[in-house]
């Protein structure tokens, strides 16, 4: 199949759909498909990034006046333009698909029918906000999540639901069994700090507050330079010999691996700490986190705190995710098994059938 993808990260939308359309892109390009990015270039893309990966990528026009979204939730802000001059650009620039993979809050249903209709071709959907869509195979990973709860212009529609879709690099299944063998904490406590590639309300550094008190743990937070608050992270963790800041990791499998806990935002990598099952202390940054960040917790997996009770409530939470940590274990364990993205895909080539 010719597959076409169609997402954006930037510093307001952040890395993460980029990251797990990556994780499908590679598995299908492994599967003999071919496979193409829509991208628009904006502060924060990974454009590069994609490239890097050895995947072919089309560049979408720039907008002249960058849009500045009015909230976390002004989803519309995200795609820089109308959903019909981004759909126009993207049918001018894709010549012929036989599938489109749209994963963008910023895209709704209006846009997924004019493009099947003018490349004559299937549309696959990701998404996390129980939105109407148009389109042949929709996907929420969310833990929790029901297929009912998805309203679809067309009956024959597939809906996939729940994190035994989660999209995961191979990796995660296969250091699963390794991570399985781990039955306590060491004795100095290592904790991972991932609130994400943007982390806009700078989270990172009052995580790291809180942490800087606790005694008898190690800490690595990993927060890349395209982060708006990366130096004031930067410039705490130099007088914290306890705490390591990376600036990237290409292994972040192996990372969480080397972990003991993480404190996290509830977004994709939520299913890579279950897979792995690393226990944690999530913490919303946006709206569309909620359902996630609420369902884990209620299934016991992990600790939920809102961004103002980390002062007075982060040593209290931590001291129950270490005392609790084997049994916070086994129910990450039970949420996924990395398998989720082979999954999808043996969905994929069936609509090719």
């Amino acid at each position: 199949m010719n597959i076409l993808f169609r997402s954006d990260a930037s510093a307001h939308i952040g890395s993460g759909h980029i990251m797990r359309c990556l994780v499908l892109a590679k598995i299908l390009i492994n599967n003999g498909h071919n496979v193409t990015f829509f991208t628009r270039p904006q502060k924060g893309d990974f454009v590069d990034y994609i490239k890097q990966q050895n995947i072919r990528v089309v560049e979408l026009k720039r907008t002249n006046d960058a849009i500045t979204p009015k909230a976390n939730n002004d989803y519309k802000a995200w795609l820089q333009t109308s959903w019909l001059d981004d759909a126009n650009d993207f049918i001018d620039k894709a010549g012929s698909s036989d599938l489109v993979i749209v994963d963008h809050y910023g895209i709704n249903k209006d846009w997924e029918k004019y493009v099947s209709q003018s490349l004559s071709c299937k549309i696959f959907v990701i998404d996390d906000l129980v939105r109407g869509h148009c389109a042949n195979l929709i996907l929420d990973q969310t833990f929790g999540r029901q297929e009912q709860e998805y309203i679809t212009a067309n009956k024959e529609t597939r809906i996939l639901t729940g994190s035994q879709y989660s999209l995961l690099a191979p990796q995660y299944s296969e250091l699963r069994i390794q991570a399985e063998q781990k039955k306590s904490v060491t004795t100095q406590c290592k904790v991972l700090v991932t609130m994400g590639a943007i982390d806009t309300p700078n989270v990172t550094l009052n995580v790291l507050q809180a942490l800087s008190i606790i005694p008898n743990i190690n800490v690595t937070v990993l927060l890349s330079p395209r982060a708006p608050h990366y130096e004031s992270v930067s410039l705490f963790c130099i007088n914290m010999p306890s705490i390591t800041h990376i600036d990237f990791s290409d292994d972040v499998a192996t990372l969480m691996l080397e972990h003991d806990v993480a404190i996290g935002a509830p977004g994709s990598t939520s299913w890579e700490r279950a897979c792995l099952g690393l226990p944690s202390i999530i913490i919303p940054i946006a709206d569309n986190q909620a359902d996630i960040a609420e369902n884990i917790a209620n299934a016991g997996a992990a600790i939920k705190l809102a961004i103002e009770d980390i002062e007075p409530g982060f040593q209290a939470a931590f001291k129950s995710l270490t005392d609790n940590w084997l049994d916070f274990r086994i129910k990450n364990f039970k949420i996924t098994d990395g398998l989720g993205a082979f999954r999808v895909v043996e969905q994929i080539e069936k609509l090719e059938r």
